[in-house]
């Protein structure tokens, strides 16, 4: 399995497709199929779109405007969205592969203004007792979106999270994660449901012979069975909203700013790079005096 490998570079370089073009190589094999098939298919856009140019022309504003623009002529909206945010996640991986020295100043969240985000659904904290107790199609898919409920995480970080990322502290466990792009750690605590969720795997997981274990915590079923599973236990649970994985975590922002932890907080906690990202969750409250942890354990009671 190919490993990110930092490069100094000689001077600071600017980015181009080249650069693009060997994290997309070494991104690709650290993630699931359909990932890696996402990652291609991008880079096979980017190679139509620049022509001869591909390897030498910078990837800047003005770059990423007229790809959205190249894209919008060939794909759906929502597509292009999709292509844009995995262009991203290349830009900021660039630097912290040491390929270049400063993240382009590209402002990735308002650069395709006729795309209009998807209405973020999130759970009520009723509703998300109702799910816990509903009868779900598959226990991993149930799991792990709890867990994300609790954290924070999307479903590409839940499969890639690993034992050696659950820290413990004065305070209790925590999970640790980077912020993509930031060379900056985050702690979001774990709350008791979520630890009792990891106490549970841990069970399963001591249980198992040892040639089937490894260091992943989740172990789940491909994108699309997991989107069935999600609709099939939100009817058993009578919740009439369009679950996907998503849903988590706009539930755990939503929850966690009504509880009065900051703004600034919930970015972090969610890898946001700019708190902005997150004003969309902003329903915010006159915060009480606890430690984040204590707030965003009183969140789901």
């Amino acid at each position: 399995m190919n490993k990110l490998i930092r490069h100094k570079p000689e001077t600071s370089r600017q980015l181009d497709g080249a650069a693009l073009q060997q994290v997309a190589t070494a991104r690709r094999d650290d993630q699931r199929l359909s990932t890696q098939q996402g990652y291609d298919a991008l880079m096979k856009h980017l190679r139509d779109f620049a022509g001869d140019d591909f390897d030498k022309r910078v990837v800047d504003e003005d770059y990423v405007v007229d790809f959205a623009d190249f894209l919008k002529a060939r794909v759906k909206k929502s597509s292009v969205r999709g292509y844009i945010d995995r262009l991203k996640a290349l830009v900021r991986a660039a630097k912290g592969m040491g390929l270049i020295d400063v993240v382009p100043d590209i402002d990735f969240a308002n650069l395709v203004p006729y795309l209009k985000d998807a209405e973020k659904v999130f759970l009520t904290k009723d509703e998300l007792q109702r799910m816990c107790q509903a009868e779900s199609p598959m226990q991993s898919t149930k799991n792990a979106f709890l867990f994300s409920c609790y954290t924070g995480l999307l479903i590409g970080e839940v499969e890639q999270l690993r034992w050696d990322s659950i820290r413990y502290s004065g305070m209790g466990p925590v999970l640790v994660r980077r912020i993509e792009g930031l060379d900056e750690m985050v702690k979001i605590p774990v709350i008791q449901p979520a630890n009792n969720i990891l106490k549970t795997l841990e069970s399963e997981y001591a249980q198992l012979p040892a040639e089937q274990r490894d260091d992943r915590v989740f172990h789940l079923c491909s994108e699309t069975a997991i989107g069935k599973h999600l609709r099939l236990w939100a009817d058993n649970a009578h919740i009439d909203k369009k679950i996907n994985y998503s849903t988590s975590r706009h539930t755990f922002a939503t929850m966690a700013l009504r509880a009065g932890i900051d703004l600034l907080v919930v970015a972090r906690w969610c890898g946001y790079t700019k708190v902005q990202s997150a004003q969309v969750y902003a329903d915010l409250v006159d915060r009480v005096e606890r430690s984040d942890g204590e707030i965003l354990e009183a969140a789901f009671r």
